[in-house]
């Protein structure tokens, strides 16, 4: 049987959504220019926030409460304090929020892509459903494994809890990927400790196109599936964004990033400063070169705080800023 696939001009470059790892530390760069804000990250906070590159892996950042520098018992109420002192001293027009944006954990494509080789996986394997001994796809679900993962993220922040942590309903706003297995993530990661409603938004989930593992459900089975998730409205029956002759590119996922993020910040966005975003290797990757942030390959099941500063555009920024629509890019 041959390997090579009609569709291999699909092979992403460099591969991370399949990989486990999460791929090279390089980054996309920024390629494309700002919506409504400018967003950079504000280091002092967390370690994987730089300057230094990523030097630790993820089950040591668990030991070191998920990277925050200051490991003192009043960590988090001075990580509270100086994020609203940020808000305080900032001029109009200036926003700060910290995201834990988290990587599903593994789930049978990145099975998959293990078990094959990247360039097999990447040449071939990923445009189908799976190999008559498992199945990637359509929206794969995770793995036992994967599932483990996901639980380790709980029982840090159950860790947590005598330091007080800032993830009651309160403080805190969750949104997740429309894919199955950022879903399952998100419940394995918070358990008991979910308190509010997470929400569904279609500009979180993967990068899109000819991948099958990364086609997502249909809306009537992701409410039946996740009842207690809120999907965010005009939020299509079928995956119209999907396309087996098409893969996305990081300038559209970039897009798409920063909608989020100016729909996140916006006036009718989230009034809560903490926000939990469970999603995906390839658009986490794009969204933190949209925050400015250095390259770091999220592994499956990994999480990274980020301390953010957005600065709204003024009228005339904005006014030179082009209208900007889903489009359809094509690759070939």
């Amino acid at each position: 049987m041959s390997t090579k696939s009609p569709q291999s001009p699909y092979h992403d470059i460099p591969p991370v959504a399949a990989i486990e790892d999460g791929g090279p530390a390089i980054s996309p760069g920024l390629v494309e220019i700002p919506h409504r804000y400018r967003y950079d990250v504000v280091q002092g906070f967390f370690i994987q926030n730089g300057p230094e590159p990523k030097h630790m892996e993820f089950e040591e950042m668990l030991k070191r409460n998920f990277g925050l520098i200051d490991e003192s018992p009043e960590r988090w109420d001075n990580l509270r304090k100086d994020v609203k002192k940020l808000q305080d001293d900032a001029p109009e027009g200036v926003l700060y929020k910290v995201m834990f944006l988290g990587r599903h954990g593994q789930g049978w494509h990145n099975f998959g892509a293990s078990k094959y080789g990247v360039d097999p996986w990447e040449d071939y394997w990923t445009f189908l459903n799976g190999d008559g001994e498992i199945t990637w796809g359509p929206d794969p679900e995770l793995t036992p494994l994967g599932v483990s993962q996901a639980q380790a993220i709980q029982k840090c922040w159950k860790e947590q809890l005598p330091h007080k942590p800032p993830i009651s309903s309160q403080e805190m706003r969750w949104y997740v990927s429309p894919l199955t297995r950022t879903g399952q993530t998100m419940l394995e990661s918070w358990g008991e400790l979910l308190t509010g409603v997470p929400e569904v938004w279609e500009d979180w989930r993967e990068i899109y196109g000819s991948h099958t593992c990364d086609k997502r459900s249909t809306r009537t089975y992701i409410a039946n599936r996740f009842p207690t998730f809120k999907i965010e409205e005009g939020f299509a029956e079928e995956d119209e964004l999907w396309k087996a002759d098409d893969r996305e590119t990081d300038a559209h996922m970039q897009m798409r990033a920063q909608r989020a993020m100016d729909r996140l910040f916006g006036p009718d966005g989230a009034k809560e400063t903490f926000i939990s975003v469970t999603s995906h290797s390839a658009i986490l990757r794009n969204l933190l070169a949209v925050l400015h942030h250095q390259p770091y390959p999220l592994a499956t099941g990994e999480m990274i705080p980020v301390v953010v500063k957005a600065t709204r555009l003024s009228a005339e920024e904005m006014d030179k800023q082009e209208e900007f629509t889903i489009t359809r890019v094509r690759m070939d």
